[in-house]
């Protein structure tokens, strides 16, 4: 597969909004367990406030995301306003916050009482359309929802418009809403820990919201290059290749009954790093720390910002790739392999 340059970063996470808040996060300015909820106020910055009133909060974080990584990128928006820009949004659960309300409503006083503006936000495509109309893009728009395999799909997806053609740049956006009913959901599974432990045999899933924005293109500038997006690989495959990169990224969210395959893919890895426990769990945390291994490729934070739990501290030299693993279901695992 030929190699397509990450452009441009837009992480909203709960330790901060934009590349120099997560740098310094990653930094250890930042410690404890991750914070329940996150701030959107910064797209003020980017949208008037009117409109962004009818916005639900899954889009709101998601127009975030895309306006700061086209703003890292050294572009403008208007740059976007073209059939040669694309946007892809991964999402496993989608905008739960608006999909929980429409449900209420329709429980709670029939259908002619439920709100028209919660059943629009609840549709899962709408944060891609609310992300075409802001920006102006009149090229391919697509949302992916494939549970664990969301990330994967959609990157692979994203990768294969650029090197077919079909679009100059594409807006990946991956990320995930929390919601009272999901919190109550991991509590019955035993999960709900202060602290998530990636690689620990107990559950200690903490939901949190989340969403990370990598712009794609092709070129000699940008964060790092996206090799290969492999899909679907048994852990003992995902491991051997994983071994060949200089540092491999685990999305463990806390889940006991994937513990055991990331165990696996750390136990070949020359280092290891695991994330969550600075932002919390999301089901499409691979695109975070896909984020985060491009920052550390690029020489943007420490490498050694938060130890995994496994794999030998070693004195680091420069970094050339990355691997970055998400289990995907039994013993199988979506490795995206990363160059500087």
């Amino acid at each position: 597969m030929s190699a397509v340059r990450i452009l441009g970063l837009g992480p909203v996470l709960t330790c901060g909004q934009g590349v120099e808040a997560l740098s310094r996060a990653l930094a250890g300015e930042k410690s404890g367990p991750p914070a329940a909820d996150l701030s959107t106020e910064a797209l003020t910055a980017f949208l008037p406030q009117a409109r962004i009133r009818r916005i639900d909060p899954f889009g709101r974080m998601a127009l975030l995301a895309a306006f700061l990584a086209i703003q890292d990128a050294g572009l403008s928006s208007e740059e976007a306003r073209t059939d040669r820009w694309g946007i892809v949004v991964g999402t496993a659960f989608g905008p739960q916050t608006s999909t929980f309300s429409f449900l209420d409503g329709l429980i709670d006083g029939c259908d002619h009482l439920v709100s028209s503006l919660a059943f629009t936000n609840s549709v899962h495509n709408v944060p891609a359309a609310q992300i075409s109309l802001a920006l102006g893009v009149t090229g391919p728009v697509r949302t992916l929802t494939a549970f664990q395999y969301t990330a994967g799909t959609a990157l692979r997806t994203a990768c294969h418009w650029i090197r077919a053609g079909r679009a100059d740049h594409v807006l990946l956006i991956l990320g995930e809403e929390s919601s009272p009913v999901l919190t109550y959901a991991v509590g019955r599974m035993g999960g709900g820990a202060e602290r998530v432990r990636p690689l620990a045999d107990e559950c200690t899933y903490a939901a949190r919201p989340g969403c990370a924005a990598l712009l794609l293109g092709s070129g000699d500038t940008g964060y790092a290059r996206v090799l290969d997006v492999e899909e679907s690989l048994t852990t003992a495959e995902a491991a051997a290749r994983a071994a060949l990169a200089d540092v491999l990224f685990c999305a463990a969210s806390g889940r006991a009954d994937e513990a055991g395959d990331y165990r696996v893919l750390a136990s070949q890895a020359r280092r290891v790093r695991a994330h969550a426990p600075l932002y919390g769990s999301l089901a499409t945390s691979l695109g975070i720390e896909a984020t985060i291994a491009a920052l550390v490729l690029a020489g943007r934070t420490s490498e050694a910002a938060i130890e995994a739990g496994a794999g030998p501290e070693t004195a680091s030299p420069a970094l050339r790739t990355a691997a970055v693993a998400g289990v995907c279901g039994p013993n199988r695992v979506t490795l995206v392999s990363l160059g500087g």
